[in-house]
């Protein structure tokens, strides 16, 4: 946790994505020990949450998507991104919170991946459309997030079709 402190310094200089842009360009290793890139967010409407499951605001947010995963359906992928560093704390906080089925665990022990999106706050959420393009972002969850996100990604779905 100590090194989050320093997150402003790693990102004092790093743009940050905007709605309407391109997702980044990355690669990253999933829980499962497959690769994950920007192309596999192509071709489906997708939700990036920045997660960590020491972080209560995290949690709940995640329980918000899941609850709209539940109410919505298939209709869009889920990419968790875990900037943990700390694989069995994950697993463990996974396996008494599972997860729906095809959500990707992208492992982002490195930084690599808050640092192509910009991001220095838990939890942030991005919706991108079928395109990888950014259409909403959402930093912190607090109240009214599940109907925010429920409300984005019914657009998004509708778009889409």
């Amino acid at each position: 946790m100590i090194a989050l402190l320093f997150l402003p310094m790693l990102f004092a200089n790093v743009a940050r994505p905007q709605v309407g842009e391109d997702s980044p360009s990355f690669r990253a290793r999933t829980l499962a020990g497959t690769e994950v890139s920007q192309d596999a967010l192509r071709g489906q409407v997708t939700v990036v949450d920045f997660f960590a499951s020491w972080c209560q605001p995290c949690r709940e947010g995640l329980a918000e998507l899941i609850a709209v995963r539940q109410k919505l359906g298939p209709r869009f992928a889920l990419m968790i991104v875990a900037v943990e560093g700390d694989a069995p704390a994950l697993k463990a906080y996974l396996s008494e919170h599972p997860l729906p089925e095809g959500t990707v665990v992208a492992l982002d022990n490195d930084g690599l991946l808050a640092r192509a999106f910009g991001e220095d706050r838990l939890p942030t959420t991005f919706f991108l459309d079928d395109k990888a393009t950014i259409r909403h972002i959402n930093r912190g969850h607090g109240s009214g997030f599940r109907a925010r996100a429920m409300r984005w990604l019914s657009v998004l779905a509708v778009h889409r079709q």
